[in-house]
């Protein structure tokens, strides 16, 4: 049997809902500025992104972490999928039916996601880099080290128990600017709506996370913002705006490593909003 070679960081199936009647999805490449067609094969992935070269000489299957995030998104695949089916019939402040497992299951699929990216390892070999200054870190030594974060269960766990712990809100986009999503999807919002984070949660920050081009999917923190719990798994009674969708799409921007992906060729707020990085334009948007 031939080996997982070809490793997604994004999963292809979260990718694919992305695209138009073609299969095909924009990519605005936001480091040279440049667009362009892919498809969900091509986005978001690097050959052996995940091997355990550690293992091999042991004789161990150097793929293994490939193969439980492949089983994983598998299971969320199902999960999700029947969301969406769900959420784009019927009625708002109408629940979501999501047993306990499933919430845990999805909930640490959001922790993996979120850490299992190449924008999460380049951020965190810097900051180990700048802990460590003396210490040379070669290509294998970025894997092993990104490899050892993912299989931090006191990290994954506390990241998930959080997400778990949410009210989970869910949103329909019913105007004609679609939720676009990017090669590191999962984004956090300061609590005050002010700014969007590499790396925020435990009672500073909610999670955006964009399920398709038409439905949203938000976790917002118990503590900070109890007034909503009415409204856990339920389909917000908020109608969006197109401002509205685009405000959630500049998370996308600014959490993307280098792609943003959208069913359709239109990335103007895309770039404004890139340039505003840094400043406080739309801290109140």
């Amino acid at each position: 049997m031939t080996e997982p070679r070809r490793h997604h960081y994004v999963p292809r199936f979260y990718l694919s809902r992305f695209t138009d009647e073609h299969d095909r999805f924009w990519v605005w490449d936001k480091i040279v500025d440049r667009v362009f067609l892919s498809s969900p094969v091509a986005v978001a992935v690097e050959s052996d992104f995940y091997k355990i070269h550690d293992f091999v000489p042991l004789g161990h299957d150097p793929y293994l972490m490939e193969k439980q995030l492949a089983g994983m998104e598998r299971q969320v695949a199902a999960i999700t999928g029947q969301w969406l089916e769900w959420l784009r019939t019927m009625k708002p402040r109408e629940k979501v039916e999501i047993p306990a497992i499933n919430r845990q299951i999805v909930s640490r699929f959001i922790s993996l996601q979120f850490l299992r990216t190449a924008d999460t390892r380049d951020t965190f070999i810097a900051w180990h880099t700048q802990e460590f200054p003396d210490q040379v870190i070669d290509e294998l030594d970025k894997i092993r080290l990104h490899t050892e974060m993912i299989w931090n269960m006191d990290l994954v766990n506390s990241i998930a128990e959080y997400v778990e712990k949410a009210f989970w809100i869910f949103a329909r986009n019913e105007t004609g600017t679609p939720f676009v999503t990017s090669d590191n999807p999962v984004a956090f919002r300061t609590n005050d709506n002010r700014m969007w984070l590499k790396a925020g949660f435990i009672d500073t920050a909610y999670v955006v996370y964009p399920l398709s081009p038409d439905v949203v999917m938000y976790c917002h923190g118990r503590e900070h913002w109890s007034r909503i719990e009415r409204l856990d798994r339920c389909l917000s009674p908020v109608e969006l705006t197109t401002e509205m969708i685009e405000s959630e799409n500049s998370g996308q921007v600014f959490m993307a490593r280098r792609f943003l992906l959208s069913p359709i060729n239109d990335f103007v707020h895309a770039r404004d909003f890139a340039a505003t990085i840094g400043t406080d334009k739309y801290a109140n948007y």
